[in-house]
Formats: structure tokens, sequence, C-alpha cells
């Protein structure tokens, strides 16, 4: 469509037409446009065979239970600038082609919610196992959601917990820990080396 918007010799190896690319882009807001390594492949197609299943086992969450006072806003900050880090985090994935792709959106961020249960009559501990679980639910959609999601949940005074979920098509089990201590380090101030 002209205007300067990605061409297919932009986004090789992945295989799409200037039509496809027109099309995706009116949808998404586009920084690359990249092919599927086979593993991803495979966990796409399970994820789509698997969507109305209970539970999908490739959505990773990591529940953790902070002591102390956090800053809600520093929290959320860091978490947004890894994601400025690894855009891969918040891709979205494409099956309407012959070849399924993933779209790293220009501007990525990670999905964030932040929930006061201080003072709530509820058990809190069955509202955060509910958030928990629509939070599992929430990175299914491999399409039209973001795949990386964090919610931070006050449940005392300086009680928190501390909840990444992210499906397993953009980070491996390697990475997770790597991921938590750039979210740390970021929150603590501290100046990451350039990705690599």
């Amino acid at each position: 469509s002209g205007g300067g918007g990605l061409t297919p010799s932009d986004i090789a190896p992945a295989r799409l037409t200037q039509q496809q690319i027109d099309e995706l882009a009116d949808r998404h807001d586009i920084a690359d446009i990249l092919p599927l390594t086979p593993v991803q492949q495979g966990l796409l197609f399970h994820s789509a065979v698997t969507r109305t299943t209970a539970d999908d086992i490739y959505a990773v969450q990591l529940d953790l239970t902070i002591a102390g006072v956090v800053d809600q806003h520093r929290l959320r900050d860091a978490v947004h600038a890894v994601v400025a880090r690894h855009p891969n985090l918040a891709a979205r994935f494409c099956t309407d082609h012959d070849h399924p792709v993933q779209i790293i959106p220009t501007e990525p961020v990670a999905a964030w919610r932040y929930l006061d249960l201080r003072g709530d009559d509820q058990n809190p501990e069955h509202e955060v196992q509910q958030l928990c679980a629509a939070e599992r639910a929430a990175v299914r959609d491999l399409t039209e959601r973001p795949t990386f999601r964090a919610a931070l949940i006050r449940t005392g005074a300086t009680e928190h917990r501390f909840v990444l979920t992210v499906h397993h098509i953009v980070i491996d089990g390697w990475s997770l820990p790597i991921l938590l201590q750039e979210i740390f380090a970021g929150y603590f101030g501290q100046r990451l080396p350039a990705p690599a």
C-alpha cells in the first residue's frame, strides 16, 4: 500500500505477501514480523488443540510472596522496562496465512494488574487463586492478548503476592529466572547491560 510500511524483504525469512503484511498492519502496530521456530509451531498447535480444556500446560506461572513495602508503580515500570528490553514477550501470533508468524508490536507492554485485598471480607487466598486462574486463561489467547502478564496483589499492610504468567511460546524455562532478576534489578534502580 506504500507509505513506508514493512515489505516482504523487511521481514524475511517470514513468508508473507505485501497484501498480507498490509492486512496485519491494519490490525496491529508492527515493529517486526518473525517466523515461528519449530518448537513455537508445536506449542501454537498444542494451544489451538487444547483451547477448550481446563488449563494449558504451557501457561507458566510464578507466584511469589513478598514481605515488606512494595512500590506498585516502580514494580509496574520495571516490568514494562523488561518487556521493552525483550519485545518478543509481547508478541501476538497469527495463523491466518500459510505459515504462522509472530508479530512484534512497536510499543511492547505487559498486561499489568494491581489488586488491593486489604480489608476485603472475602478469603484473600481464594481471590488470589481466582486471579491466577484468570491470568493463566488470558495467556492462552496467543492472537489477541499479551502472552506475558504481571499482577501485584496486596494481601496485607506489608504483604504482597507478585504473580508472573507467561506462555512458554515466548520464553523457555531457563530464561524465567533471568526475567525475574531483570525485573527486580530494574525495581531497585540497577542498570542492565544491553540485551544480547
